[in-house]
């Protein structure tokens, strides 16, 4: 299943001998998201704000659309576990490798 508004965003590590070490990165990145111009404060200043849902009106709707992105975040969570399980098998190798 794909995600509409959020993404698993990944640098694999290099443990190649002679190069710059460094292990695995991720980032949850945003995919897509809506901006929106609200009053802040006062009223008088207007502030830009990022919305990765779109408007809700009743409580039911926020509730899906966060439920969706409850979801979102777990098929995240699984796919970072799984490029995180990948790099340390790599990292491994790469040391045995080195070690003979």
């Amino acid at each position: 299943m794909s995600t509409l508004n959020l993404q698993l965003l990944t640098i694999p590590g290099n443990y190649k001998k002679g190069t710059l070490f460094h292990g695995p990165i991720a980032w949850v990145g945003l995919k897509s998201y809506a901006g929106i111009e609200l009053p802040i404060g006062s009223g008088k200043k207007k502030g830009q704000f990022h919305t990765i849902s779109p408007q809700c009106v009743v409580v039911t709707e926020i509730e899906y659309e966060i439920d969706g992105l409850i979801r979102e975040l777990e098929m995240i969570r699984k796919q970072a576990r799984s490029f995180f399980k990948r790099e340390q098998a790599k990292e491994t190798s790469q040391i045995e490798k080195r070690s003979k």
